[in-house]
């Protein structure tokens, strides 16, 4: 049991990080650094203390405080992770994995050796305890490892499954004092089970929260706030519209205008990301035969349900971007990567056999085109992720333009010259008709950028101070209904 609850708390420990700092690099290691000390620093001195007082009621007391610390998780974590910010994208993580995981797991860690104590009765015996009782802890992880992924955390609150594991743990210390015939735990064991129901009780749903779901380990929220509606993805917007139903995404416009003004009268066009389906109607405007790959069931119904999302099902692909490019080869005129979970790029499609793969789907003279987070926003020029994917790019392509964009950086690729075709693009925006030419300047100075592969992709370490400063700005900026929203279980 205490096996499975380790591997739950850390597959949960995704989902209640991940929102505040992204499921990435940063946040797994975090997590798998605090399990694995907890668990050493467990091993150890629960031997020591198994060995000092080998009774069933100071076992059931370990099993107990476990479930006190795992009941305090839902009641800490909302200033625990405000305050980690202060130490930065990968000290908070650390240190917010630490306060919030470490004192539970460090308990359950103690259980095993416990454990094998009080069943051991000489040397012999002890080694067939030993191996039969670690078998049984391993079996409850990969049992809990299997639940929380495919079953447990798809489906219920963290605050209810938080409250599960507090309430089985209390349960198996009431049980465990009883084989003892020793009643001392039960009343904490009642205080403790009332504390978990507190926790784990649903709270109003604030205004302006229109819907809250999750995908794998990615948190995404539906929220509107004065006349915006705003898609959300881990804290970071993926989507804006207006009440007229008009993308906001400045973004958006830019690179639809490229797309438009270098490629006119194409017929095919695949866009792997869809969000909130901003890019959808400024392509179409240019008559263009749309289709979509997104990997997240719950966003194509989002996308559908509250962003007006309606191309028909047959072009709306539940798919990785990378698979559905490669089972498509030579169909498409341009292709628009705009994959981002949260603040993330999706690695898979940002190297250099991904673009050779994206280069195989488009018949000749097609254009790429990419959106990221390439640019560093304090200097206002391209960061080493930028300069990354300029060089993979032209590893792949014989022809790449990067444009800065309201905030992001663009990249267009191709193996003919891209140029303007024709000399300006309207679109009706969400304030009006706007007009878009080829005006924009490339960026001339780059910092030195890596060749991203497969085998060597650090796409997401490339601008960890960056991803830093951009975080904290946006909420900085964040309005309090939006947080309030936002933090809501």
């Amino acid at each position: 049991m205490a096996g499975a609850c380790v591997m739950v708390l850390q597959v949960l420990g995704t989902r209640i990080i991940g929102p505040h700092y992204g499921v990435g690099l940063y946040v797994w290691t975090a997590l798998i650094t605090v399990t694995l000390g907890a668990l050493a620093l467990g091993y150890w001195i629960g031997g020591k203390l198994a060995d000092r007082r080998p009774t069933l009621p100071w076992f059931a007391s370990v099993l107990l405080v476990a479930a006190a610390f795992v009941g305090l998780i839902p009641l800490a974590r909302g200033w625990v992770l405000e305050a980690g910010w202060v130490f930065g994208l990968r000290g908070g993580a650390l240190l917010s994995a630490l306060a919030l995981f470490f004192p539970a797991q460090f308990f359950l860690g103690m259980v095993s050796p416990y454990a094998i104590r009080l069943e051991a009765t000489g040397a012999e015996v002890s080694g067939r305890s030993a191996g039969r009782l670690y078998a049984i802890s391993t079996a409850g992880s990969v049992t809990g490892a299997l639940l929380a992924g495919f079953y447990l955390v798809p489906h219920f609150r963290i605050p209810v499954l938080l409250g599960i594991i507090s309430g089985s743990l209390a349960c198996a210390a009431v049980l465990t004092a009883g084989a003892g015939r020793n009643s001392s735990v039960v009343i904490p064991a009642v205080v403790l089970g009332l504390l978990a129901i507190f926790g784990a009780w649903p709270r109003p749903k604030p205004p302006g929260l229109i819907h809250a779901c999750s995908f794998q380990n990615s948190d995404v929220r539906v929220v509107d706030y004065q006349d915006q509606r705003f898609l959300l993805v881990d804290q970071t917007a993926q989507s804006a519209f207006s009440a007229k139903g008009r993308p906001r995404d400045l973004y958006a416009y830019f690179l639809s205008a490229r797309v438009l003004l270098a490629r006119p009268g194409v017929r095919h066009a695949a866009i792997v990301g869809l969000g909130g389906g901003s890019l959808l109607p400024l392509l179409a405007q240019g008559g263009m035969d749309l289709e979509v790959a997104e990997l997240s069931p719950e966003i194509i119904a989002a996308a559908r349900t509250y962003f007006g999302l309606n191309l028909p099902e047959e072009r709306v692909h539940q798919a990785d971007g990378r698979v559905f490019l490669r089972d498509h080869p030579g169909k498409f005129d341009v292709i628009v990567l705009d994959a981002f979970s949260g603040d993330r790029m999706a690695y898979s499609l940002v190297s250099r056999e991904g673009f050779a793969t994206a280069k195989a789907a488009l018949t000749p003279g097609g254009l790429l085109a990419l959106n990221s987070w390439g640019i560093d926003l304090r200097m206002g020029r391209p960061n080493r992720l930028g300069a990354s994917i300029r060089r993979t790019l032209e590893k792949v392509f014989p022809h790449v333009l990067a444009v800065p964009a309201a905030g992001n950086l663009l990249f267009f690729a191709s193996d003919t010259p891209i140029e303007p075709r024709c000399e300006s693009v309207t679109f009706e925006a969400f304030d009006g008709p706007r007009q878009f030419g080829w005006s924009e300047v490339p960026p001339t100075t780059w910092p030195e950028g890596v060749l991203l592969t497969d085998d060597w992709n650090p796409a997401d370490t490339l601008d960890v101070s960056g991803m830093e400063s951009l975080r904290v700005r946006r909420r900085a900026d964040m309005p309090t209904e939006v947080r309030t929203a936002l933090t809501w279980e």
